[in-house]
């Protein structure tokens, strides 16, 4: 399961609820290269649509592109999903190449040595 595209899932604009939901359910099977290969007839199972409803499902958002198909032989079709590979700078520019310096809290309840206390 791949949070990321479960995300992008969500984002995304269907023509009817039931092209929603397929994108859904693919995201969900999506690994780490955002591609799946549930059959048609195991979405229809998920979905509650027939094997017609989600080949048409299919169609749409192959021909709005947001998901490609790679038609295999003898076994399911594998799905790309077209994912958005935004990267968001987490860091700025200066401390991008800088160490981390923490702030250390002084300790209210340290265990100090009779040498110390004696002073």
């Amino acid at each position: 399961m791949s949070i990321e595209a479960l995300g992008w899932a969500v984002r995304q604009k269907c023509n009817t609820p039931t092209s929603k939901l397929v994108l859904f359910i693919m995201a969900n099977y999506a690994d780490s290269e955002h591609s799946c290969y549930p059959s048609e007839k195991h979405l229809g199972k998920i979905c509650g649509v027939t094997d017609r409803s989600v080949r048409r499902c299919i169609t749409w958002l192959k021909d709005n592109n947001l998901v490609t198909v790679t038609h295999r032989k003898g076994t399911s079709n594998r799905y790309f999903l077209s994912v958005d590979t935004v990267v968001r700078r987490v860091r700025t520019l200066k401390s991008y190449n800088t160490k981390d310096i923490q702030k250390k809290k002084p300790q209210t309840n340290k265990i100090r040595s009779k040498n110390e206390l004696a002073g």
